[in-house]
């Protein structure tokens, strides 16, 4: 007791503070300089719970450099700088955008060049500026409500909740990596998602969950905790994405054939097939499009850039043909638009110019070629819809 008695101090105890406190800025300072130098990110949080979603955006998010914002989050949860009317204005033609973080834009990170894909450069912008360009007289919105790691069947519960109210004329789908080339036949979409892991996690009495709960709580205030939950769910979603989910290697082709298809049925493939019913129940046209993926690529298209990036994932090269089916096959029987947008990756036009960002997210020019391809299917819904309103009006008259 009277070593202890010498330690506890009120001298010492003043210097164990000093010290505790000095620690706790010195983390600050490094989480803060992680996330604003390294990572280039707000110290702001851009995600938040949702409770039939799992997350969603922070309304009125934005994130820049004090010049510029590369991404803004108006208060309804899109990516876009105005706010968008439920009413939707006369002699409007409103498009949403559906997807994951390919569709949303989002800037590339280490250990991949930090690259931002502003406003105007992502999908959805170059396709609102072709509309418009070749029909000036009708008032394009095409709406990006894609959200980093969204798969298929959120979107379900997106458009249930909220994007219906909007009364849209067509809704793009635009995804693939987050849920398309799946080998895991014991894979469920609605319990086996790494963000909803991350919810289970902190509802468990243990001192990690509790941690990670006290990082996400103080988060709002400190740019540590930023740093720090930005790392763990970086993490922990690789970990569970490529051990324990999505990915299962197997000895076999026929084996990793056999489990995608299996898979595939029970979970995107229904999502797909539910989102369109939906939205045909409401009179609104789908357009289905696959996401293109640099692993897909031909190799001797490739830029200097993307050459170094380039990890050959045979299963996903194995299963593309697979998945192009499953898709067009689906959107055959309901009658919907399927693009696949891989091959005008591929074309020869677009030899050693850099299309990609990373391993799956686009730079401006990726997107100006996402834009084009799609840009011709949904010139003909519109054509259609337009002509199923004049013949609507005509009999009214």
């Amino acid at each position: 007791m009277g070593k202890l008695s010498k330690i506890f101090t009120k001298k010492n105890l003043g210097y164990f503070l000093f010290i505790f406190v000095f620690l706790l800025i010195c983390l600050e300072i490094f989480g803060r300089f992680y996330l604003t130098k390294v990572l280039q990110k707000s110290t702001d949080q851009k995600f938040r719970f949702n409770s039939y979603r799992i997350y969603e955006h922070v309304p009125g998010f934005k994130e820049g450099d004090g010049k510029r914002n590369w991404i803004e989050i108006n208060s309804q949860g899109f990516r876009r700088s105005t706010e968008t009317s439920i009413v939707k204005p006369k002699n409007t033609f409103r498009i949403f955008f559906l997807g994951g973080s390919a569709a949303h834009g989002i800037s590339s990170s280490p250990p991949y060049p930090v690259v931002h894909i502003y406003p105007n450069e992502t999908v959805d912008a170059y396709l609102e500026k072709l509309l418009k360009e070749k029909y000036p007289q009708t008032n394009f919105e095409v709406i990006n409500a894609a959200v980093t790691g969204y798969r298929t069947h959120q979107h379900t519960t997106y458009i249930l909740n909220e994007l219906l109210d909007y009364n849209p004329d067509l809704v793009i789908f635009f995804d693939g990596a987050n849920d398309h080339y799946i080998t895991n036949p014991t894979h469920n979409q609605f319990t086996d998602n790494e963000y909803q892991f991350w919810k289970y996690r902190l509802q468990q009495p243990s001192f990690k969950g509790s941690f990670d709960y006290f990082m996400l709580w103080i988060s709002k205030w400190s740019g540590f905790a930023r740093g720090y939950l930005s790392w763990k769910m970086s993490k922990d979603a690789y970990t569970r994405t490529e051990v324990h989910y999505l990915i299962m290697k197997h000895e076999t082709e026929k084996s990793t054939i056999a489990s995608h298809q299996y898979a595939s049925k029970k979970n995107y493939l229904r999502s797909i097939e539910t989102n369109i019913t939906i939205l045909k129940n409401n009179n609104i046209p789908s357009l289905i499009s696959l996401q293109p993926m640099l692993v897909l690529r031909d190799t001797n298209l490739l830029s200097g850039e993307e050459k170094k990036w380039l990890h050959k994932d045979p299963s996903m090269q194995l299963l593309y043909p697979y998945v192009v089916k499953e898709l067009g096959d689906l959107c055959k029987k309901h009658n919907t638009s399927f693009v696949d947008l891989i091959p005008s990756f591929n074309s020869k036009t677009e030899q050693s110019k850099q299309l990609f960002i990373d391993y799956c997210h686009l730079n401006a020019a990726g997107g100006e070629i996402v834009a084009k391809k799609l840009f011709s299917s949904v010139d003909s819904i519109y054509v259609n819809s337009k002509k199923n309103n004049e013949a609507e009006q005509s009999t009214l008259h």
